[in-house]
């Protein structure tokens, strides 16, 4: 199994998977690790929005497409790595 390409970035931010819910618990500029209840499989291609809030520039949500690499059991839960394949930043217009 060949090393890890990027610097791995600890996280316990939300995501929203098309059907489904999950927690990121790393990220790198080439990929994810997340929890989630969702069935993914190994090369399944998998959507989902990450929403960052509290930066200088306002609310910013990612919207993401990756490719599912392994999925390993964690009590009820999924803990799933992928790639990214596409990553689309997008600015959350401020309420009010």
């Amino acid at each position: 199994m060949p090393g890890r390409r990027d610097e791995r970035y600890d996280s316990d931010l939300r995501i929203k998977l098309d059907h489904s819910d999950g927690v990121m618990r790393n990220v790198s500029a080439s990929g994810v690790y997340f929890t989630t209840a969702a069935d993914l499989k190994p090369g399944e291609s998998v959507k989902f929005v990450l929403e960052f809030s509290g930066l200088q520039i306002g609310a910013v949500s990612a919207r993401c497409q990756a490719r599912v690499v392994r999925v390993e059991p964690q009590g009820t839960l999924k803990g799933v790595g992928a790639a990214f394949d596409s990553i689309e930043f997008l600015r959350i217009p401020e309420s009010g």
